[in-house]
């Protein structure tokens, strides 16, 4: 599909006179070529249209200095082949060798204090497992579920002050048997 140049009084009508309606048949007979062009350089669909719709953005918003480029289609050509290029630019992989992970102080995780925060969980999960079944249903609809103290006490047909009461005896068990250990 070959380029659909502007006519210079459509150009006039664009830059002199802001016709919208001008622009919208020279942005819809263009369109495709631009976005195939683009996604050339880009391979992606969703990127070429987005560097297209922005060039055509640009070329709007030229007003009447649209009338000093000489060659509106290689003007937008030119811009997309450099918006295209600067994107793959900013989104080219970084490669780093060891030596470069000490100058930008990345932790990695620790095994030995990774298997101990598994045991902590694991702990964790042996109280909870081992709170009373009323409790532990209480608990684990407010602190897993994220359910209000009041949606806890529906589910249970119980009160409100109830759940909260096993809520404190969950909290109360678990703490005392992680500090026991």
């Amino acid at each position: 599909m070959p380029f659909k140049p502007l006519t210079s009084l459509e150009k006039e009508r664009i830059a002199q006179y802001r016709d919208e309606m001008v622009f919208k048949s020279y942005f819809l007979r263009n369109y495709k070529v631009l976005e195939r062009y683009a996604f050339g350089f880009l391979k992606d669909y969703a990127l070429a249209q987005d560097v297209c719709s922005e060039v055509m953005w640009k070329m709007w918003h030229l007003g009447s200095d649209l009338m000093h480029v000489s060659s509106v289609e290689g003007y937008l050509l030119r811009m997309v082949k450099n918006r295209c290029l600067n994107l793959l630019r900013l989104n080219q992989p970084v490669y780093l060798v060891p030596d470069d992970f000490a100058e930008m102080n990345i932790e990695f995780p620790d095994p030995e204090r990774l298997m101990m925060e598994s045991e902590g969980v694991k702990e964790i999960q042996q109280a909870i497992d081992a709170l009373p079944q009323k409790t532990k249903q209480a608990f684990l609809l407010v602190k897993e579920e994220s359910r209000s103290y009041q949606e806890a006490a529906e589910i249970m047909n119980i009160s409100k002050n109830t759940v909260d009461r096993h809520i404190q005896i969950a909290l109360a068990k678990i703490w005392h048997s992680l500090k026991n250990r």
